[in-house]
């Protein structure tokens, strides 16, 4: 075995001077937001009175406890980060852990860099067990930094580092999750739908075995079941990292076998092969291309949605009487109708986000193209520079609008079928005022694609921002012109008498300018050649 691993140390650091930069915005930003949530945690309960009373209500709340996981001990400043950062961090950990190791084994397969590497004095794991590595370090080292910063901030070290180890495990689990993926799917993008796939089933069945009740053994069907069991800051019980731990390392001998069971260059799921001679045209190919992605987010839409519908009625128990939930969700809202439809703006706003993930994802995998040499065939032939982006712009702005639009009617469909009292009409409708903030996160990546395509990871880094400040900034009391800068936070409540429409149409307009500078910029740059 020790042959097959030759040659992993060099490409470890060959790796580490790769990805150190693409690594840290994941390490500054899951590392330190739990800190700022402690530390602005004085400012948010006037009594401690009304962080118990606030602890009750949402610990037999299953909406909350879908969202947001159970809140086991709000009363302390590090039992509540704990609570309203742990779903956030775990699943940013995640997918961090999953690009990096998809980096380094399927996508530089893809590219042509790995037969490059692979015919070299390297074993034929190596350069599987370095991706690997290199995202076991970087979970590892949220998990320090989390602990670190909390600890120096004044938090008991034992909830700092549960909290963090949290993190890391879920990190170091979804490494070997990727590793396995990377076998499974014939391309890059192949590999990390799996793998988000199964982070979101996982995310699922921990929601149902938070909220259902005699559910609670749905919390041992997967990584953030067994993540959640170590309740930061309640129990400090480190004893399921030790699960997490040993999946990864199971799960990655796995990959291992399979890797040695396979083709280079090819998956055991085998890509399905088109016809000799191309017929669909330009804009045929792109549907054929982004087919799989289109069903599997639609499919996670719909599910959401149905899931987050199925809880909305039962929200009247923790808005009453407790003026901390007017300020974590809805500090203008007055009436428990006003306050319901405002909690069903944060599971569209949830939804949201994930459309801005999908449509990012369609903007970058067009440059893929052009990484992967295919571009330069293409545009050898009779076809313009416009015509060949066009249609990624166009699947990248409508695909996500489908899944929000089916994800909406979903969540209002199965809000009613619940017994809520809530206008469908208006939840759907409320699902497509936040089509232009999504809108805006994937104009965004198109626009690096087309202006600077060695950027494009700036769009993800500003989708998490925009995720952060969104989610958190209101809670932490962020000034008002600096949560105006996301565009998720301005989208106007179609309820309110008073809505503002206008930063709405500022938002869609920024979308056409960059949109418009993508298709220009495309126009005019060379291919990059890497």
């Amino acid at each position: 075995m020790s042959g097959q691993l030759t040659g992993t140390w060099p490409l470890l650091r060959h790796a580490i001077r790769l990805d150190r930069w693409k690594l840290l915005p994941w390490l500054l930003i899951i590392g330190a937001f739990p800190t700022v949530s402690f530390t602005a945690y004085g400012s948010l309960f006037s009594s401690p009175v009304e962080a118990l009373v606030l602890q009750a209500n949402l610990g037999t709340n299953p909406a909350f406890s879908l969202l947001y996981g159970p809140a086991t001990d709000l009363t302390t400043a590090a039992g509540f980060t704990a609570w309203r950062v742990q779903m956030f961090g775990m699943f940013f950990a995640s997918l961090m852990a999953v690009f990096t190791v998809t980096r380094h084994t399927r996508a530089a397969e893809d590219s042509g860099q790995a037969e490059l590497l692979d015919s070299g004095a390297v074993g034929r794991h190596a350069r599987l067990a370095s991706g690997v590595i290199l995202a076991w370090l970087a979970s590892a080292l949220v998990g320090l930094l989390v602990g670190g910063a909390m600890t120096a901030a004044g938090a008991p070290s034992a909830s700092a580092f549960a909290l963090g180890g949290m993190f890391a495990g879920m990190g170091v689990t979804f490494a070997a999750v990727a590793a396995i993926t990377a076998q499974l799917g014939s391309v890059a993008r192949t590999a990390n739908t799996l793998a988000a796939s199964v982070l979101g089933i996982g995310y699922l069945l921990r929601g149902l075995g938070d909220t259902l009740t005699d559910a609670e053994w749905l919390l041992w069907t997967g990584p953030m079941g067994w993540a959640e069991m170590m309740r930061p800051a309640s129990e400090n019980n480190f004893w399921p990292l030790t699960l997490l731990l040993t999946a990864a390392v199971v799960l990655t001998a796995l990959a291992a076998w399979l890797s040695a069971k396979r083709d280079f260059g090819l998956g055991i799921i085998p890509g399905r092969s088109g016809p000799a001679r191309g017929r669909a045209g330009n804009w045929g190919l792109m549907a054929r291309l982004n087919r799989g992605p289109f069903w599997t987010w639609g499919v996670t839409f719909v599910a959401l949605g149905s899931v987050y519908g199925m809880v909305t009625n039962t929200m009247s128990s923790v808005f009453s009487g407790n003026p901390f939930v007017h300020q974590m969700i809805a500090f203008r809202a007055t009436t428990e109708e006003q306050l319901t439809f405002a909690f069903v703006e944060v599971l569209l706003l949830v939804l949201a986000f994930i459309g801005g993930v999908f449509g990012i994802q369609l903007a970058l995998r067009f440059y893929t193209e052009e990484d992967e040499r295919r571009a330069e065939w293409v545009l050898s032939g009779p076809l313009s520079r416009l015509g060949y982006f066009t249609p990624t712009v166009a699947m990248a702005i409508l695909a996500p609008a489908a899944g929000m639009t089916a994800g909406s009617w979903a969540l209002a469909t199965a809000a009613n079928a619940s017994g809520s009292s809530l206008d469908a009409g208006k939840v759907t409708l409320q699902g497509m005022v936040e089509l232009p903030a999504l809108w805006l996160a994937t104009a965004v990546a198109l626009a690096l694609v087309g202006l600077a395509p060695r950027l494009r990871w700036l769009a993800w880094l500003l989708l998490v921002y925009w995720l952060l400040l969104t989610m958190l900034g209101p809670l932490l009391k962020a000034p008002e012109w600096l949560l105006n800068t996301s565009p998720f936070h301005v989208v106007p409540n179609v309820a309110a008498s008073d809505a503002n429409w206008q930063p709405l149409l500022l938002t869609f307009g920024f979308a056409i300018i960059l949109v418009a500078a993508a298709l220009a910029g495309y126009r005019r740059r060379d291919l990059v050649c890497t």
